[in-house]
């Protein structure tokens, strides 16, 4: 009997047990990046240039790559845009910059031979520039088979460009985009010329053709990346072409045409 009644107990006591249940703990996701909204930012780079001097009349270079200056270096400056979400993770977005280089190359062209066809334009644009002349030397002496050596100087001091931007967040915090849009850059052209004799190459006159700035207008395309480092901070690497046409630095002149290769950050 007592067994019996220690049994019956123990299985009173062992119904009153709760086993307690773990709980899982709620996750909290964070929310996804966004990349919609305005945004600005500075940008520094290093660029290359591609430039092509042209006698519009004839399509002839007038001079050749080696004597064609290209500036090139280091660069910096600001952008600004806004971005809007298109849906399936694609993003459209509008953008423009601008660009402070100021880098110069010159280049000397080989000494050429005044020819009798260009004599009397060639002696014009002596006169227009009024040349300074060697002791005892005078328009006179400026003859047919006399030398010429003509020199060229080209800065870009900025430039920028208005873009369009398509983008797709591949992953929350990255944005692969292509780029494209109106480019425009400032670009100083300075040229000059020496005269000699083709006997001994002594001088007989120089001067300086012109110096001028002018605003050329193009067409810019590009790509890149954007990264999200924080939510108010992103790092950028980006290749862009631009190609700003054509200009005329003198009326009834040679034609320039400047393009540019760059990567910025």
């Amino acid at each position: 009997t007592s067994v019996i009644a220690l049994i019956s107990a123990s299985a009173a006591q062992a119904a009153d047990v709760i086993v307690p249940h773990e709980v899982a703990p709620t996750v909290i996701s964070a929310p996804a990046f966004s990349w919609t909204g305005f945004y600005i930012g500075g940008q520094v780079g290093n660029f290359s240039s591609k430039v092509e001097i042209t006698d519009p009349n004839k399509k002839d270079k007038l001079f050749s790559k080696d004597d064609t200056p290209k500036p090139s270096g280091f660069m910096g400056g600001i952008y600004a845009g806004s971005n809007m979400s298109l849906g399936n993770n694609m993003i459209l977005g509008v953008e423009t910059d601008a660009v402070w280089a100021d880098r110069e190359d010159a280049k000397t062209s080989s000494a050429k031979v005044i020819r009798e066809d260009e004599l009397a334009n060639f002696k014009d644009s002596l006169k227009n520039a009024n040349a300074v002349f060697a002791k005892d030397k005078t328009m006179d002496d400026v003859k047919q088979d006399e030398k010429h050596t003509d020199s060229l100087a080209l800065k870009e001091k900025w430039s920028g460009a208005t873009r369009v931007r398509i983008g797709f967040t591949a992953a929350d915090r990255i944005m692969p985009y292509v780029a494209g849009g109106v480019s425009y850059a400032q670009v100083q052209a300075v040229s000059s010329t020496k005269v000699t004799q083709a006997a001994d190459d002594a001088e007989i006159a120089s001067a300086q053709l012109f110096d001028k700035t002018k605003t050329l207008v193009g067409f810019t395309l590009g790509g890149g990346v954007d990264f999200a480092m924080t939510d108010n901070v992103l790092l950028r690497a980006e290749y862009r072409y631009s190609d700003f046409g054509k200009e005329k630095f003198e009326k009834d002149g040679s034609e320039l045409s400047y393009k540019t290769n760059d990567f910025r950050v």
